[in-house]
């Protein structure tokens, strides 16, 4: 008897360690898996995203050269939107410096607002 309990040991033994090995397999085997999807996925990502940038600027050209051709003078536009900008950020930066709390509970009320219309 006591040889067969050792026998059924064994076997036992064998047989966890077999199951061990199939999902360290498997599991190695899944994470492979997830990688190459990963790769898929992020091949695809930087396609897309060529794809949109290359419309986005045959857009913009396509855009600016119909304004010229009708006389508005884009590079000036561009030029003047560059300048507004500059002016809020030193507009918003003076007013941040003067008052910070108040800042900063528009910053909280925005995100409030923007929290809630997005919960929807």
């Amino acid at each position: 008897m006591a040889a067969t309990s050792s026998t059924a040991k064994r076997q036992a033994a064998a047989s966890v360690k077999r199951a061990k090995d199939e999902v360290a397999d498997a599991a190695a085997d899944t994470a492979e898996r997830a990688r190459r999807a990963g790769r898929r996925v992020k091949d695809e990502a930087d396609e897309i995203e060529a794809s949109l940038t290359r419309g986005a600027e045959d857009l913009a050209a396509t855009v600016s050269e119909k304004l010229r051709s009708v006389g508005v003078d884009t590079d000036r536009m561009a030029a003047v939107a560059r300048e507004q900008a500059g002016d809020l950020e030193e507009l918003i930066i003076r007013e941040i410096r003067e008052r910070p709390l108040r800042a900063l509970g528009l910053a909280a009320a925005v995100g409030l607002f923007v929290g809630f219309l997005s919960a929807r």
